[in-house]
């Protein structure tokens, strides 16, 4: 006997089932046979339908579980099953071997999405019994592209329905098996069959449902629908079509029952017309409501608040529901500020394999010893603490492996340690630096004993099975399954009971994997990247999913997996335009054309008499429809990239049936109603410190923000002073700019020594290094050779290559070892070099001027000459530097010093920079020779200047027809020096032959006259410029000791700011007018404004007086 109970939503069929059951239970057994996703839900109320011995009469199931029922008895439960990674391993080898005789897809894509379409194909076929030989001939004389493509379709399902087959076992599925078996088991016969929860059945499932039928003593099936013809209800009433038709075939009697009892008010309104005749409410819509959001996240938060308001008005946690349709945006919102607020809630949700530690360690691992030793691979491995590496250890070798690009298993497993420099090119080792290689030495050692067994494994193992046994024995020696089980445990104790029955079954899951491998694979012959590549292609299709661990907690669900349970109070969250509905997401292999051509042929799949969008309505449907209280719809009106969004149709539908209804829009109250975003109002609200003043322990957050709201970014305590710089401040002479650059970017990078995270390259500080050195070692030998109007072109050459190939053995560490990109950009370098040697040598050649030191030392351990030493105060500052070169011209008795810096860069000198406290490092240097440099040089020192020199590749952009004289003139501008120069002609001309004609190398200009402008300065001038310079480092002394690190940032325009490419701006957070936070303008200054404003700040006599 076939009963078909028909009914809408709420019409009380599932409670029609129960009572039928708890009636007939002493008649004969009761099978409730419900999907697979609400078996639980269904076992829950059967117990408080039937009481505490509903096991003795009734019982719970899903096609699934009927399966493992039935074969139990007949034999096959043992048999070997593929899941859905297996049926993709099974796909790939099948592709894989028919490949020559494929003319659509001879040329496979290896991604898990084509697979997957072919696997969700072929399992339509399963499902709606076609076989292999009835499809290819009903396609085999197709023409046409379309008739290749089907051909092609024909001869993969024969060869993997074969491999299903194949050997000493059935690997087909359940329910393929449960249609063989279930008539020869007897396991329904004479019981009443009821199926509540389902929307349709598949023709598989119809051939299972007619077994039971002719077994059964009746079965009763329960649909969603009524007596119109509706669309909403056409998948039902084809459903209901299809069973009587089942019923007569048979020989069953069938009836039809209609339950039409319907729901009262605004709720009972809203299921009625719906999706029906729009037909306004005439009344306050009781229990609706309409919310506005910004975000998915304040949309979360806000129903967090509803839901705590809820249960405190006495609503139990198990009458409010939560569902969404997209709840991969949902789902981790919705755990995390639940888990914050304390509500205890299950999250209907399959958990992906891939998220979790022990198989991103596993995968990470796999991809290293197969792929290279990529950093990304090696360190997804470690950061999952897995591996025994603490996230600081992780830290400290991760930094030196970015800094030196390590890579390949020849850096990663070699016997010796890593001897490069954790500073960096061109830094002199110290005990520091030695003692931060040796730590990570020690924990690369520890690396190596983790991940060198499976890299020989995986070398010496040929077949999948061997492979996959290194693998286990991999997870096995480094403490995985007793991680998993110690972290179930701990989860537990932490009250998370549902991610801990996720971890539970970890190790289940990969074990069946790894025996997919070996049963499917066996002995194939694989390559390791190969191997890696599969693994994780059959990974992907694993899922892990729970049951609630208590009945009392709010179901949160994707609508398509809702299990249509009353509640009270039903919250549907993310209502937006495509969204809810969800856009159909394609049509598989098979486009609709395929489709129809097969349906002429008799091929009817799903398609023929399924309609997608029919059932997404449904389930929308059936979402509104279920409380019975309040039903609250939710939508954000933006996402996180700030893209708008709209509204869906639920939303516009909603407010035409209750004109009444009026849209709630965030206006952020509910976050005084939430303890965790009311207490992060409370810093500025006195009321709620009030409020949680002597509750629990919000007394110590309250006094942290009390702390850190007296605390201003601008100073730092004396003792964190000391603590930081130490007791008597030491700096660098280059360290000078920073601090009048931004004191907060000087506290970060020189207070903190922060440092960002960047390879060891070959940019401005090291082509620095090598140019300076080059320059050094190529002037000392032409000074041996005769000077720089001696050494023709050729030899310079000759000793750029000698150097620069010394620099490479001696300087860079592993320089064989590095890329080829590495070792190419470094040899561009010479190019430059030429150039620039060449350009030294020209400017010397013309010159009375020739270099007397070169890296001349100011204090520190290998200083020729002390410090500069500023004492402001109890607090002094020692300046230290070096110098890169010095030139002298030894006239009457006196030496004219000018100090020359290799510019590699585009730094200027600029009188607007100097007004500012800024660049002026070379200045100091000059001054302080002029100081100290009697005693290294054995003569009194006249200050002549300070000259940058281009040492820089140079990149011109010129028109293409441009000639060798013009292009010469160019180089010869972007080559010309900057700087300033003592103006006393006789000095120029000694610099520069030519300088007061037509002046080539120095930063002058000559008019016709003879007037001469540009970067030139009196002695007076020069004088009072000294003494501003020494103003300056007394006010740095000052803003150091006194702790400034105000964000202060110097601001020429919004493209040329000291925050522009600040390191550090992800850690300043810099706003202009917050608190102390100020832009500093640098304005733009003429010589001779600048001069005066010297003057001024100095006194009118300098210390040389006037010339």
């Amino acid at each position: 006997m076939l009963h078909i109970w028909v009914g809408r939503a709420g019409s009380g069929k599932s409670r029609r089932v129960l009572e039928a059951m708890e009636k007939n239970r002493r008649l004969r057994r009761q099978v409730l046979l419900v999907p697979e996703h609400i078996s639980h839900e269904a076992e829950v109320d059967l117990c408080r339908a039937l009481g505490p011995t509903a096991s003795r009469d009734a019982e719970v199931l899903s096609f699934r579980s009927l399966s493992s029922r039935v074969l139990a008895e007949t034999g096959g439960l043992a048999e070997f099953t593929l899941d859905n990674g297996g049926k993709l391993l099974t796909m790939r080898r099948v592709l894989q071997e028919l490949a020559p005789e494929l003319r659509v897809f001879g040329r496979p894509s290896q991604r898990a999405s084509f697979l997957r379409q072919l696997t969700d194909l072929t399992e339509e076929f399963y499902a709606y019994e076609i076989g292999p030989q009835a499809l290819y001939r009903q396609v085999e004389n197709l023409d046409g592209a379309m008739g290749g493509k089907l051909r092609d379709i024909a001869l993969i399902y024969a060869a993997y329905d074969a491999r299903l087959r194949s050997g000493d076992f059935d690997a087909r599925s359940r329910l393929q098996k449960l249609r063989e078996h279930l008539e020869g088991s007897g396991y329904l016969r004479g019981c009443d069959v009821y199926l509540d929860g389902f929307s349709y059945f598949n023709r598989q499932e119809e051939s299972i449902l007619e077994l039971v039928l002719r077994q059964a003593e009746s079965v009763t099936v329960t649909l969603l629908g009524d007596r119109s013809s509706d669309r909403l209800f056409q998948n039902a009433l084809r459903q209901r079509m299809r069973l009587e038709r089942m019923a007569r075939r048979a020989g069953q009697e069938m009836d039809v029952l209609w339950c039409e009892s319907r729901g009262q008010g605004p709720l009972g309104h809203l299921e009625a017309h719906f999706f029906g005749q729009e037909v306004p409410y005439d009344g306050e819509p009781e229990g609706l409501e309409l919310y506005q959001a910004a975000t998915a996240f304040t949309e979360v938060e806000w129903v967090s608040q509803q839901l705590r308001q809820l249960a405190a008005e006495g609503y139990r946690w198990r009458d409010m529901g939560v569902c969404a349709r997209n709840m991969e945006v949902y789902g981790p919102l919705l755990e995390s500020v639940f888990r914050r607020d304390g509500i205890p809630a299950y999250i209907s949700r399959r958990s992906d394999l891939l998220e979790k530690p022990p198989i991103t360690m596993l995968l990470g691992a796999l991809d290293a010893v197969t792929g290279g030793f990529d950093r990304e691979d090696v360190f997804r491995c470690l950061k999952t603490g897995l591996g025994g590496i603490t996230p600081d250890e992780c830290d400290i070798l991760e930094n030196y492996v970015i800094l030196w690009d390590i890579r390949g298993s020849s850096m990663w497993l070699r016997e010796g340690d890593w001897t490069a420099s954790p500073d960096g090119y061109g830094r002199e080792p110290t005990e520091r630096s030695a003692a931060r290689l040796e730590r990570v030495n020690g924990i690369r050692r520890r690396v190596r004993l983790l991940l060198e067994p499976l890299y020989r494994g995986m070398r010496t193992a040929g077949a999948a099975r061997q492979k996959a046994e290194c693998l286990y024995g991999f997870l096995q020696e480094a403490g995985v399954p007793q991680t998993l089980e110690d972290t179930a445990k701990k989860l537990l104790e932490e009250d998370r009971p549902q991610l801990a029955e996720e971890y539970v079954q970890l190790w289940a899951i990969f074990c069946g994997v790894l025996d997919q491998f070996a049963e499917i694979l066996g002995d194939t012959e694989l390559s390791g990247e190969e191997f890696a590549r599969l693994l994780r292609l059959v990974l992907t299709q694993y899922s892990v999913g729970t049951i609630p661990a208590t009945l009392d907690q709010v179901k949160v669900s994707e609508i398509t997996r809702n299990d249509r349970h009353r509640v009270k109070c039903l919250f549907l969250l993310g209502a937006n335009d495509h969204v809810l509905p969800m856009p159909p997401s394609g049509h598989g292999l098979l486009d609709p054309e395929d489709r129809a051509a097969l349906q002429q042929r008799e091929i009817l799949l799903s398609d023929a008499s399924f309609d997608p969008l029919d059932n997404e309505l449904q389930n929308i449907y059936a979402c509104l429809a279920q409380p019975t209280e309040r039903l609250t719809v939710s939508w954000p009106v933006g996402d996180v990239n700030g893209s708008q969004l709209r509204p869906s149709f639920v939303v516009q539908r909603m407010e035409k049936l209750f004109p009444r209804l009026r849209v709630t829009r965030e206006d952020g109250s509910y976050r005084r109603r939430l303890p965790a975003t009311a207490l992060e109002l409370a810093g500025e609200d006195p009321a709620l410190r009030q409020y949680f003043r002597g509750r629990g322990d919000y007394d110590r957050v309250l006094d942290a923000m009390d702390r850190g709201r007296a605390l201003g970014r601008g100073r730092l305590s004396g003792p964190a002073v000391e603590a930081l710089y130490g007791r008597s401040l030491h700096m660098s002479a280059s360290r000078m700019d920073q601090v009048k650059r931004c004191h907060f970017g000087y506290f970060m990078q020189y207070g903190l020594r922060a440092r960002d995270r960047r390879p060891a390259g070959f940019e401005a500080p090291e082509i620095g290094t090598f140019i300076h050195y080059l320059l050094e070692n190529v002037a000392r030998e032409v000074k041996t050779r005769g000077g720089w109007a001696a050494v023709q072109q050729p030899e310079l050459r000759q000793l750029v290559r000698e150097y620069t190939d010394r620099y490479a053995r001696e300087e860079i560490d592993g320089y064989q070892e590095k890329s080829a990109r590495f070792r190419y950009l470094f040899s561009r370098l010479r190019t430059a070099a030429y150039a620039i040697v060449e350009d030294m040598a020209g400017e010397l050649a013309q010159s009375d001027f020739s270099p007397v030191a070169f890296e001349l030392g100011f204090g520190g351990k290998d200083g020729q000459l002390p410090a500069v030493t500023i004492t402001e105060g109890d607090q002094r500052l020692s300046v230290s530097g070096k110098v890169d070169r010095v030139d002298g011209w030894l006239h009457d008795g006196r030496l004219y010093l000018r100090v020359v810096d290799y510019k590699t860069g585009k730094k200027s000198f600029d009188l607007s920079d100097l007004r500012y406290g800024l660049g002026i490092q070379m200045l100091l240097y000059l001054f302080t020779l002029e100081q100290e440099g009697r005693s290294y040089f054995g003569y009194p020192i006249v200050p002549a200047g300070v000259l940058y020199h281009p040492a820089r590749d140079l990149i011109l952009k010129a028109d293409r027809d441009i000639s060798p004289e013009a292009l010469r003139r160019a180089m010869d501008r972007e080559l010309r020096r900057d700087g300033m120069v003592l103006g006393d002609p006789e000095v120029l001309r000694a610099m520069e032959h030519s300088a007061l004609e037509a002046p080539c190398f120095l930063p002058i200009q000559v008019s016709k006259d003879g007037g001469i402008s540009g970067g030139v300065a009196t002695a007076a001038q020069l004088g009072r410029l000294g003494q501003y310079v020494e103003k300056l480092l007394h006010q740095i002394t000052r803003e150091l000791r006194q702790g400034n690190i105000d964000a202060d940032p110097c601001w020429r325009g919004p493209q040329e700011s000291a925050c522009t490419y600040c390191d550090f701006a992800s850690a300043c957070h810099f706003q202009d007018g917050q608190a102390d936070d100020r832009l500093r303008p640098l304005k733009r200054v003429k010589p001779d404004e600048f001069w005066e404003f010297v003057a001024h700040e100095t006194g009118e006599e300098g210390r040389h007086g006037e010339l």
